[in-house]
């Protein structure tokens, strides 16, 4: 029998063959963590096809709209046309991402075709026509408004349905591929935008996140599911939900409970970092924040102490900066937990040493050198010289903007703390004696050093002011003297934010 034989008699009979092994492996394994997995990833590149059309719509609408605006009449039928074939096509598109198209969805739909019909017939009739232009010209800026608002509502609808699928999967996944692979959905959505924040919260992402976090079985996945949270809280809707589901009290349990790994402490203090922002609208009036502050403040500075990773380090110290700004009774609970100290010694430590935790650190000594007994004690625990050596950051160093506007807000805040802590001539002395003065002075005389930032300028000037007020011999030359401390501050001010030829 010839080689070719052989094989055309193998390949016959493995045909009728069985491997019993193959099949017991195959019978066991799971195919619903791939099949939800796989669900997640549609739902995913759903979301990213309707956001994606619906904002080249938006400016395709934008143009129509400036072309009615501007009488640019021989423009208006041509986009019109393109407009209205491209919402159809995103509704088709819709359709083919949700499967079983909810009622709701399907007469907004409607709407908004009817819309677009309308449209369509004006633009014709007008342009048949040819009447005195400027009479349809407002007609067709009420349609397209019409029309704008309704395509609006749609995507929001379809996008709003698509992010509850998201969250079923949420609730429903506890394999850790899938629900794994969801929260990093979530938190790309996240990081896409505050309007997607906005919808992630208004569909329950907030409390499908917050039950991941408190389920015991799901450790696996406490950590990502509190570093979505940080992400998606960016919004004061996130910020409300937040507060509906007991969010402070479930973070304070979380980094007051020494058996909780620091891992997931960190982003616990992320999330507490991310609502407490000065820039959020209401980051002031947080439910459940005053009754917790305490324990709150005295978890994070723990972390902090204990920690010897950098991005623990600087979520904490974000926390405890951002707190510091919410109520004036923070400062006195940090000066009682020995913060001053704590914080100061730990500037020194490899965990310290970016530009981003110095920001931290310089903001809290700043905002706590308002109270009488947390001056005395940043002064005892040498912070005059640590504030000092945060002045000397220089931005040309810098690589990064973020880098860049962190040594700017450095700077800023170093003077500052130095401003508060002068209340009389010893200290002030002692910034003296230090070589505070000539680095202010430069801060003031050379746009490069300060990034051309007016904040830096102003509170150097401050510095200056206020240091040279209370010492008799302040080491500061005549004609320092004469343009930075004697005029009136804005004089100095307008003086030094020219080019530095003035100074020649």
């Amino acid at each position: 029998m010839s080689m070719m034989d052989s094989v055309q008699a193998w390949l016959s009979e493995i045909r009728l063959v069985t491997e019993t092994e193959c099949m017991s492996v195959l019978q066991g394994k799971s195919l619903s963590q791939d099949l939800q997995h796989s669900s997640t990833t549609l739902i995913k590149c759903g979301i990213d096809a309707v956001r994606s059309q619906s904002h080249n719509i938006s400016n395709e609408f934008s143009k129509l709209f400036k072309c009615v605006e501007g009488e640019k009449w021989r423009h208006v039928n041509p986009l019109t046309v393109q407009v209205t074939c491209h919402i159809r096509s995103l509704i088709q598109e819709c359709n083919k991402c949700i499967h079983h198209t909810p009622n709701f969805i399907l007469e907004q739909q409607e709407v908004v075709m009817g819309e677009c019909a309308k449209l369509a017939q004006q633009v014709e009739v007008s342009m048949s026509s040819k009447p005195k232009m400027s009479s349809v010209k407002i007609p067709l800026v009420n349609q397209l408004t019409f029309l704008g608002q309704s395509f609006s509502r749609f995507v929001d609808m379809a996008l709003g349905y698509l992010v509850q699928k998201l969250v079923e999967t949420l609730d429903e996944s506890h394999t850790p591929l899938a629900l794994t692979s969801c929260i990093s959905t979530v938190i790309s959505l996240g990081l896409e935008g505050e309007h997607m924040c906005y919808i992630l919260s208004r569909e329950g992402c907030i409390r499908a996140l917050f039950e991941i976090s408190r389920t015991d079985t799901l450790e696996f996945a406490h950590v990502q599911s509190l570093r979505a949270l940080a992400t998606i809280c960016c919004v004061p809707e996130s910020i409300l939900e937040l507060e509906k589901e007991g969010g402070v009290d479930i973070l304070t349990d979380i980094l007051c409970d020494a058996t909780v790994s620091e891992a997931v402490r960190g982003e616990a203090a992320g999330v507490v970092a991310q609502i407490t922002s000065p820039c959020l609208d209401n980051f002031q009036h947080i439910a459940g924040f005053l009754e917790n502050v305490q324990d709150l403040l005295s978890a994070l500075i723990n972390l902090c102490f204990a920690t010897s990773s950098h991005e623990t380090f600087l979520l904490g110290a974000a926390a405890i900066a951002n707190i510091t700004f919410m109520d004036s009774q923070t400062c006195e609970i940090l000066q009682q937990l020995d913060a001053p100290r704590l914080l100061i010694e730990a500037s020194a430590l490899p965990k310290a040493k970016s530009l981003f935790v110095k920001d931290q650190i310089a903001t809290v000594l700043a905002n706590m050198a308002t109270t009488e007994l947390s001056r005395r004690d940043i002064v005892a625990y040498n912070g005059i010289p640590l504030l000092i050596n945060f002045l000397q950051q220089r931005p040309a160093g810098c690589k990064q903007d973020a880098e860049i506007a962190a040594c700017e807000r450095l700077q800023q805040k170093a003077a500052i703390a130095l401003t508060r802590l002068c209340r009389d001539e010893m200290t002030a002395q002692i910034i003296v004696e230090l070589q505070g003065i000539p680095r202010l002075v430069q801060l003031c005389r050379s746009i490069e050093e300060r990034n051309n930032s007016e904040a830096v300028l102003v509170a150097s000037l401050a510095s200056l002011r206020k240091i040279c007020s209370l010492c008799e011999n302040p080491d500061i030359t005549t004609v320092d003297y004469h343009q930075l401390i004697k005029p009136r501050l804005m004089d100095s001010f307008l003086l030094c934010s020219q080019t530095d030829e003035n100074f020649v």
